[in-house]
């Protein structure tokens, strides 16, 4: 059945462009349309990129550069292109004097470079149609988890930002097909990933075709698409967010990160308009991600991936260890909170679970409200609720039209066995049975006994 609903949740191409591309200024269009710009910036900035080699802004320069000079194993790419146009990827040299193989196997002449480059410079592939800079960079070396998913290219991960917050991620891989470039719209495979744990979760070809599994090279066999784990997953979520940080005039934007087998995360590129097919390979909304952090005030890097944490986490990595099934539960359930380190609550015996530290308390299942939430008291008697732990606050309106903010915290509770990382409002329930409360976002899976009301 059609679910309205669900797809309302998902950000068109329309409200893209009306909307969030406005938080883009013209200059921060003008560094990420220009590959040169941002590699400069950023490396001032302490991100990592691809070292250059060469630019040539006219036909004197391409004509005095040295190619017998090059090893092999770079890239020649516009230095305004889009949608990967444009881009010649060499792998080595070849068997004679003159020419390279690319990543297929095809052998190009250094003459066959140099009229690619002359087209270029014609402004080709250019994002505006105009004459362009050719430049030429070292080709990454493909982290060794990558080289048996792939034989045509470098894979990527692009990390959709907004407002400082990881809000969405794909893990895009070269094919045969895409002539080994990691573009979704030229045949590329596209894997969803999970923002909580770095785990991929579903997966599509060439942007609108599902699929399930993926060829393993090394196997010699497919594997599902899903419980995939991406290498340095905080550091490509920290680099992400580093390079909103260097370019603020970017509102919204997508950042292109590899992974290098020596040098660990780099940004190949900032995309000023990202596609928007990363809501397939998820299958979430943009649009419901990005209402959530329109208006919090991210504190730092640390803030930023706490709240992409909390807040998109998919969970997937229960489905991986088993799949999901619904429990039944009762409109009253003991859980079991995380509590941090060195935090002794005088009315609570600890429980350890590994390096867990946990309690128990009685909590509330209330599927008439949307979000869970915990006495403030509670909430301050477990360690909880210290100012450094706030995510943001929410404003609210009383019935008497009073408006008050209350704390949101990131929480993980264990509910009927199941572990939960949310986040929860800190409220006042003195005078209520119970000192937390699991609204429905917390419920999915689960099946609500009211039948059986605990007193």
């Amino acid at each position: 059945m059609f679910n309205l609903r669900k797809y309302r949740k998902f950000l068109t191409k329309n409200e893209r462009n009306k909307v969030y591309l406005r938080k883009n200024t013209a200059a921060g269009k003008a560094i990420a349309d220009s590959k040169f710009k941002t590699k400069r910036l950023l490396s001032k900035r302490g991100v990592s990129v691809p070292e250059l080699l060469a630019r040539f802004k006219n036909e004197t320069d391409l004509n005095n550069f040295r190619w017998e000079n090059l090893e092999g194993n770079f890239v020649v790419k516009p230095e305004s292109g889009y949608g990967g146009e444009g881009i010649l990827i060499i792998r080595k040299r070849g068997k004679w004097a003159g020419e390279w193989q690319k990543m297929n196997g095809d052998v190009v002449t250094t003459q066959d470079i140099k009229l690619h480059c002359q087209e270029i410079l014609a402004g080709r592939y250019s994002l505006h149609a105009m004459p362009d800079t050719v430049l030429v960079e070292e080709r990454i070396k493909i982290h060794p988890l990558f080289l048996s998913l792939t034989k045509s290219g470098t894979p990527d991960i692009r990390v959709i930002v907004y407002n400082k917050v990881p809000v969405m991620a794909m893990f895009r891989i070269p094919t045969e097909k895409s002539g080994g470039k990691a573009n979704l719209h030229q045949g590329a495979l596209g894997l969803g990933i999970d923002l909580a744990t770095g785990i991929t979760t579903f997966g599509v070809e060439g942007g609108d075709t599902t699929i399930y599994r993926i060829y393993d090279f090394n196997k010699k066999k497919n594997r599902k698409v899903n419980g995939i784990k991406i290498p340095f997953w905080r550091e490509i979520l920290e680099t992400a967010i580093k390079c909103q940080e260097a370019i603020p005039s970017l509102g919204f934007m997508g950042v292109d990160v590899v992974l290098d087998k020596d040098k660990g995360p780099e940004v190949l590129e900032v995309n000023a308009r990202p596609g928007l097919s990363i809501q397939l390979c998820n299958k979430a909304g943009l649009r419901a991600r990005l209402e959530k952090v329109d208006e919090i005030e991210v504190r730092n890097v640390d803030h930023a991936i706490t709240l992409a944490k909390y807040l998109f986490g998919e969970k997937f990595f229960e489905k991986i260890e088993e799949k999901e099934k619904r429990k039944l539960i009762e409109s009253v359930e003991t859980i079991r909170i995380k509590i941090p380190k060195g935090i002794k609550p005088d009315n609570f015996k600890i429980l350890k679970k590994g390096k867990h530290r946990m309690v128990e308390v009685e909590a509330k299942i209330d599927t008439g409200a949307l979000r869970s939430s915990i006495d403030e008291g509670l909430a301050k008697e477990l360690g909880l609720s210290a100012e450094d732990r706030v995510l943001y606050y929410r404003h609210y309106r009383s019935a008497l039209g009073k408006g008050h903010e209350r704390p949101v915290i990131g929480l993980t509770f264990w509910l009927n066995g199941r572990k939960i990382a949310t986040t929860v409002n800190v409220a006042d329930r003195t005078g209520l049975k119970t000192r937390f409360l699991i609204g429905r976002l917390d419920l999915e899976g689960f099946l609500v006994n009211i039948k059986k009301e605990k007193k």
